[in-house]
């Protein structure tokens, strides 16, 4: 690895680095603390990803769901978009999210890219009837599509650009960009594949299937939907069909997020 890349993943890079992991500047170690105390309540669908591993893809597949279903109507559906993740505070906003989320309404879809042993325990080790959906991807695809993102943000921020991909890839396999070690977070959460509360979806499969992923995150949620309902939403959710949404987002993050042929 040449000299100065670790650098730039440093101090240069805007990052918080938190108990020995790095996140971005908007997870604030405060922040971090005072989840250990969010209620997570009966009704509540939390998701959980790495970064770059469909999080925003299985996010407007559950909030279709809900719409289309009567849970929840259009204009909730925009709020828990906007809401982004549970762990974020902007340096514009007042309030963090987790306290933001404490005021919306029943059921909250709430998405974090936290590890099993930093997220809420209510979520990690869920006592009531909390839904949460995990999503797995190819660490080389997860890799590829963040290196891919990371670049494009710091051009429309004017940051200098991440290192060289083979010297990239080696951070990221080392632990060493935000959320920490790829495997750790994924294994750490595959440990609760047993518990009833979870549902685990690979994000290829996802891809090779995208009604049948529709219908399993249905039946999941105990929500009943006929098979057109089910093919009209995977048709909704197809990369093609998201990426206007997302390119066209007024949402700072979710408008950086798409890139040819891959849905994240």
């Amino acid at each position: 690895m040449a000299e100065g890349s670790a650098d730039l993943m440093d101090a240069d890079d805007y990052t918080n680095v938190i108990n020995g992991i790095r996140y971005p500047p908007h997870v604030k170690k405060e922040n971090l603390e005072a989840l250990a105390e969010f209620d997570i309540r009966n009704d509540d669908i939390v998701l959980v990803t790495f970064p770059k591993a469909g999080s925003n893809w299985i996010l407007e597949i559950v909030n279709k769901i809900l719409v289309t279903s009567g849970k929840i109507d259009a204009s909730s559906s925009d709020d828990m978009i906007a809401m982004g993740k549970l762990e974020f505070q902007y340096s514009h906003e007042p309030r963090p999210r987790h306290v933001m989320l404490q005021e919306c309404a029943s059921p909250r879809v709430i998405l974090t890219h936290l590890s099993s042993d930093t997220a809420p325990p209510g979520i990690s080790h869920p006592q009531n009837k909390a839904k949460i959906i995990v999503v797995m991807r190819n660490p080389k695809d997860t890799a590829v599509s963040y290196f891919h993102f990371e670049q494009k943000r710091r051009s429309m921020d004017g940051r200098k650009p991440l290192p060289s991909w083979d010297e990239y890839s080696q951070l990221f396999l080392a632990g060493k960009h935000t959320y920490g070690c790829f495997f750790d977070h994924v294994l750490g959460w595959w440990q609760k594949r047993d518990d009833p509360h979870f549902l685990f979806l690979k994000y290829e499969d996802m891809k090779k299937d995208l009604p049948s992923a529709v219908k399993t995150v249905a039946e999941f949620l105990q929500v009943k939907m006929d098979d057109a309902s089910i093919r009209s939403i995977a048709h909704a959710c197809t990369f093609s069909n998201m990426k206007g949404t997302l390119d066209n987002s007024r949402f700072y993050d979710r408008a950086v997020l798409a890139r040819k042929g891959k849905p994240v």
